[in-house]
C-alpha cells in the first residue's frame, strides 16, 4: 500500500485557488487547512498568474465518444491534478479601495474579473468574489457592489465582504470556509456526473 501515490492513500481533498491580495493568503490557507475536511489552497499573488490554471490544450475532456478511455473511468493523475492544479473554486480577492476607488482602479478590477471568468469557465470552476475591508466601516457603495456582482456574473451570496480587522476575522473566515465547501461540493458533484456521462 505504501507504493501507491499519496492521492490514492489519503481521502480526497478540495482545492481552492486564492487570487489577489496576497497579504491574506497565509491566514486564509491556515484556516482552511484546519477545517474538517481540510481544504487545500493554490495561492496566486496577482491576476497576471491566473494563466497557470487555464485548461491545457492537450487535456482532452472525457466524453462518450472517446475510444481511448472507457466511460466512467478517471484519467491517469486525475486525483493528483484536482488536488494540486485544478481548483474547484477560484476566489478573487479585491481591496475595497480598488473596488470603490478611482476609475482606473475600477477598470483594473473589471479587467481582472474578465480574465478570471475565462479561466474559470474553461475549467468549469466556481467563482467567489471577496471584497477585503480593513475595518467594518470601510464599506463599498451598494451600486458598486451590484456592478461588481454583475461583472463577475455571480449570485449575491457568492460576493462576500471579508473584514480583516481582528474582531471580525474569525467570522469572515467561517463565512469564507462554508462558501468554499458548498461550491466545491457542487463542482465535484457536477464533475462526477460529467465523467459518468
Amino acid at each position: 500500500m505504501e507504493d501507491y501515490p499519496e492521492e490514492l492513500r489519503t481521502p480526497p481533498v478540495t482545492l481552492v485557488s486564492l487570487v489577489g491580495f496576497p497579504e491574506l493568503h497565509s491566514t486564509i490557507s491556515t484556516y482552511l487547512h484546519t477545517e474538517q475536511p481540510p481544504i487545500n489552497t493554490l495561492a496566486l499573488p496577482d491576476f497576471s498568474k491566473i494563466s497557470v490554471m487555464a485548461r491545457n490544450p492537450k487535456d482532452k475532456t472525457l466524453d462518450s465518444s472517446s475510444s481511448a478511455q472507457p466511460g466512467g473511468i478517471l484519467k491517469k493523475d486525475w486525483l493528483l491534478k484536482h488536488r494540486t492544479r485544478a481548483p474547484a473554486v477560484i476566489a478573487a480577492l479585491f481591496s475595497s479601495q480598488h473596488v470603490s476607488g478611482d476609475p482606473a482602479q475600477w477598470l483594473q478590477v473589471c479587467t481582472d474579473l474578465e480574465n478570471l471568468k475565462v479561466v474559470a469557465r474553461g475549467r468549469n470552476a466556481k467563482t467567489v468574489v471577496v471584497v477585503v475591508q480593513s475595518t467594518e466601516s470601510d464599506e463599498v457603495s451598494e451600486d458598486r457592489i451590484i456592478a461588481l456582482r454583475k461583472r463577475a456574473e455571480v449570485d449575491s451570496k457568492y460576493l462576500l465582504n471579508f473584514v480583516s480587522d481582528a474582531s471580525q476575522l474569525k467570522e469572515s473566515l467561517n463565512r469564507l470556509g462554508s462558501t468554499f465547501a458548498e461550491l466545491a461540493n457542487t463542482y465535484y458533484r457536477e464533475e462526477g456526473k460529467r465523467i459518468k456521462a
